[in-house]
């Protein structure tokens, strides 16, 4: 078994479309097969049989990477306004330099964020699981602001497309700015010249770029 560090950018780029398309069900891209074949990714343990299949460890060095190269899309998007387009190419650079420890103060700096600007999720790492906070967050969900406080939206983390229409409806969007009047007993915040209440769980979506 060959260790995760010593993976090519070339191995670890068909791992994470192997991984997308055995996990997300995205179409498997064309020529995988004799890639595999060609880099030996069999004999090193992470992919097996035919198909080709990710093995157990393939899966999750696969998870890992994408989990970076999100994290990485997040960070280009959110903290220094990089286009989707721009920041999926700059992201595929950015992944290879967050090595696990990074990875996880940067995801705990985002505020551990769901998705990537494409909409797509971002796997758990340990600091979301364990909600680690030795970092303070530059952006967070809506509910875990102080009322009064204010910030600009980053983005909205809705995993239905219903909720992000009630959001559009609100004339809620990415870059308006945002204050946070109470938590309880709905979420009420000032976007504008409007008030809203939701619920939390709507709350929760709206991920906020706090001023400070």
């Amino acid at each position: 078994m060959v260790h995760e560090n010593e993976i090519t950018e070339a191995e670890q780029e068909i791992l994470e479309r192997l991984w997308q398309h055995e996990v997300e069900g995205w179409p498997l891209p064309a020529g995988a097969e004799s890639e595999v074949v060609e880099l030996g990714l069999q004999a090193k343990g992470w992919v097996k049989g035919d198909g080709p299949k990710l093995s157990a460890a393939g899966l999750e060095v696969a998870r890992r990477a994408i989990r970076r190269h999100r994290l990485a899309e997040r960070l280009l998007a959110d903290l220094m306004g990089v286009e989707q387009e721009q920041a999926e190419e700059h992201a595929c650079v950015l992944e290879h330099s967050l090595v696990e420890g990074l990875a996880e103060k940067v995801c705990t700096f985002l505020g551990h964020p769901r998705v990537c600007p494409h909409g797509h999720p971002i796997p758990e790492g340990p600091c979301c699981k364990k909600a680690v906070a030795s970092v303070e967050a530059v952006i967070s969900p809506l509910d875990h602001m102080r009322p009064g406080e204010e910030g600009l939206i980053a983005y909205l983390a809705t995993p239905q497309n219903g909720d992000l229409q009630k959001f559009l409806s609100m004339g809620i969007h990415p870059g308006d700015p945002i204050v946070l009047v109470r938590k309880t007993p709905s979420v009420v915040f000032r976007c504008g010249h409007s008030q809203f209440a939701v619920d939390r769980e709507l709350a929760t979506q709206v991920y906020v770029r706090r001023h400070g």
